[in-house]
């Protein structure tokens, strides 16, 4: 009776996909239906009478940002009958008030279309209202005034000017604009912007503007951009990404302390804030893009030593030394100090280099000024002063060319010292007679053969201890490397640790599930299966060690091309697990000696695939 028994749950759970496809139910649920901007609720799709159901694509609801949290399957037996399910579960944020219609969804499951029932769920402004019984009469849907999520957290791009010069400096500001949310985790800006040059963000700052009689809290992030081109170019759209941080609502029986004392003292409940249970989601505020119209320099009145620079600059010229002589150098130092950009700032020019040998300039930037250091060499005591020098640029708040000019610079050459002519007489060769020398003393007479050559020592590169030492010392240095890597990857990287681990622990379970099999403890031997099997796929595949369902795991192997004779060998034996953990039912030992084997296999398949 019992064989039969297990015979006929088996072929429920394997085949409940064919054989109660027809009670299959879809249903569409919230975990409420009033909401206020600032908080979340749950949307849940659930599917009865079968578990192999992918989550359904949402697609765009309006009013609401849709993000997936994940499945969670329940399976039940009650007097021999099985029933599976499996539920989508989503979060919805609003983003806007008013009243929004949900659905209906519709899947398509086995060539048959399923669809849920519609939801109405309502967006308020403020904190949501407790539920009651009914509605009053005089209260309208269209009474509650349509408050855009995009008024309570919003973008700007705000350039210095909408219709700069090629090459003017134009001050660019972002603003993040806040209204009663808690936004944490701002990232800066990132925007399109080309044609443009832009510099890198400072820091940010953080003040309170009221626009429309509502106050903001703004975040300012300020720059400087210049265009490169003329013509008409997009600015934007700008997005900053961060995290709102929800309010999620729980239901709390109230304790003792929730009296008018406490409430008077405080202004609201104490507990509610200190427990009060907070998720953070991924938001991205955009602006709305901007068109820049950069105009050309004008042709007229453009001088003859104009390079691009653009703004509203000073020039300041001085020259060191004064008194030279002819071939000393001298420094002429020349600062260019305003507003404008200064990336387009070139040195001066001077009017004449005649006399001179000049060399070229070196430049420091600062942040308000340039500086030109320029070396130059007087070639004559005849030069009596340094040429003037003019820097030419373009303002764009008047529109007009300018020159400026600084100098003659007076100087003071004297002929260089040490220039008369020496003449240097080249003393005279003395003969002097040679020493005789004896021949075969004081001569050493060419040897025709070296003779017989012989090693006198060694080179400490050329004895085998030399390099046998070096070579120990090259295989310690690299093991200790690798394994310092190796300790460090294990603390920093959770995946690769638990995969590295899985293996041992999966032998440690199976060691174990042989113990039990051959003592013949049916339930002791299906929990140390599952744990073991469940704890290897978890560390495995990087799976939450709760989360680990026969539908997520298939969904991640089929994924990677595991054969399909294996994925089988995986659902039979969770579905004896779950079997044998819930039902009264004794599983005899072929049977457990079979589940065993099978888990052997997958888990030797698994190691041998790398998955």
């Amino acid at each position: 009776m019992i064989k039969k028994s297990i015979i006929a749950l088996l072929l429920l759970v394997v085949l409940d996909g064919a054989v109660l496809a027809s009670d299959i139910q879809f249903e569409a649920t919230v975990d409420r239906k009033t909401v206020s901007l600032g908080e979340s609720l749950q949307l849940s799709l659930s599917f009865h009478g079968v578990q192999n159901v992918s989550p359904p694509d949402l697609g765009e609801i309006d009013g609401f940002q849709v993000q997936y949290l994940g499945p969670s399957t329940r399976m039940s037996i009650v007097n021999g009958k099985v029933s599976t399910s499996i539920t989508h579960i989503y979060t919805l944020i609003p983003l806007k008030t008013g009243s929004f219609e949900v659905g209906p969804f519709s899947v398509v499951l086995n060539g048959k279309t399923f669809t849920s029932q519609a939801l109405r769920i309502q967006v308020l402004s403020g904190a949501a209202p407790p539920k009651r019984g009914t509605q009053g009469p005089g209260v309208s849907q269209k009474a509650i005034r349509e408050e855009q999520l995009k008024d309570r957290i919003f973008l700007r791009i705000e350039p210095g000017k909408l219709q700069p010069y090629v090459n003017e400096s134009v001050p660019l500001s972002i603003k993040l604009y806040i209204n009663r949310l808690a936004v944490r985790d701002i990232q800066y800006p990132k925007f399109e912007h080309g044609g443009f040059s832009i510099k890198e963000f400072g820091q940010p700052k953080q003040y309170r503007q009221a626009i429309g009689g509502i106050v903001y809290n703004v975040i300012e992030f300020n720059t400087s951009m210049f265009a490169v081109r003329p013509g008409e170019l997009t600015l934007g759209p700008a997005k900053i990404d961060c995290n709102l941080v929800v309010r999620k609502k729980q239901s709390r029986r109230r304790t003792p302390f929730d009296d008018d004392f406490f409430g008077n003292i405080f202004g609201k409940n104490v507990f509610d804030d200190f427990f009060g249970r907070y998720k953070t989601y991924p938001f991205q505020a955009t602006s709305p893009a901007l068109t820049v119209h950069v105009q050309s320099l004008p042709k007229g009145g453009k001088p003859a030593n104009f390079k691009g620079a653009i703004g509203d600059f000073r020039l300041e010229a001085k020259v060191s030394p004064k008194k030279v002589k002819a071939g000393d150098p001298i420094t002429l130092t020349m600062t260019i100090s305003g507003t404008g950009n200064f990336d387009t700032v070139s040195s001066p020019v001077l009017d004449s280099k005649e006399g001179f040998k000049v060399y070229e300039p070196e430049a420091k930037q600062g942040e308000a000024s340039k500086v030109f250091e320029q070396a130059i060499i007087p070639q004559s005591e005849a030069i009596t002063e340094i040429p003037k020098i003019t820097f030419s640029f373009f303002n764009p708040q008047t529109g007009k060319y300018r020159s400026l000019t600084q100098g003659p610079f007076p100087i003071s050459v004297a002929k260089p010292g040490g220039s008369e002519l020496k003449i240097v007489e080249i003393p005279r060769a003395v003969t002097r007679t040679a020493k005789k020398e004896l021949l075969g003393r004081d001569i050493v007479y060419i040897k025709e053969s070296p003779g017989k050559l012989k090693q006198r020592g060694h080179y400490l590169y050329q004895r085998a201890g030399f390099w046998i030492y070096h070579a120990i010392a090259l295989i310690i240095f690299i093991t200790l490397a690798t394994f310092h890597k190796h300790q460090e990857k294990l603390k920093t990287d959770e995946r690769y640790a638990r995969r590295l681990h899985a293996p041992a622990r999966a032998r440690k379970g199976i060691k174990e599930a042989q113990r039990l099999l051959g003592q013949e403890k049916s339930g002791a031997f299906f929990d140390c299966v599952h744990k073991t099997l469940s704890g290897y796929l978890a560390d495995k595949l990087h799976l939450p060690a709760g989360g680990v369902s026969i539908d997520a795991v298939k969904e991640i192997l089929t994924a990677k091309s595991i054969d399909g004779e294996i994925l089988d060998k995986l659902t039979n034996i969770f579905n004896a697990c779950d079997m044998a953990r819930y039902a009264p039912l004794e599983f005899d030992k072929p049977k457990r000696e079979a589940i065993f084997h099978d888990m052997r296999k997958v888990i030797d398949f698994l190691e041998r695939k790398k998955v």
